[in-house]
């Protein structure tokens, strides 16, 4: 069986290379990947809108939030200054935060 890592990264591929992804088509690549690398937690997509804004994942143990994820599209340069904004609040909202081009 291909490690969860590999498979992640095949997915990602095949998306990219048909040309027509959009941030939003890797996400179901990610929670599979975020749920096989930690199998006890479970990654919700599109959470609730939470106080500091709607990151794109929620990663929770038993309904207690233990970190979030907040993904753009694969060639978005995550230190483009027009991101500093959501990122800067992310931050200073949320302990445990990946921030992520899916890659």
């Amino acid at each position: 069986m291909p490690h969860p890592i590999s498979q992640y990264i095949t997915e990602l591929n095949a998306l990219y290379r048909a040309g027509n992804a959009t941030e939003h088509s890797y996400l179901p690549a990610l929670k599979i990947l975020l749920e096989a690398l930690m199998p006890r937690y479970t990654a919700t997509n599109e959470p609730k809108r939470i106080a500091c804004g709607a990151p794109d994942y929620i990663i929770t143990d038993r309904n207690f939030a233990v970190g979030y994820v907040e993904a753009k599209d694969i060639p978005v340069n995550l230190s483009d200054s027009s991101l500093k904004e959501q990122f800067d609040r992310y931050r200073h909202s949320l302990d445990n935060l990946i921030i992520t081009n899916y890659l």
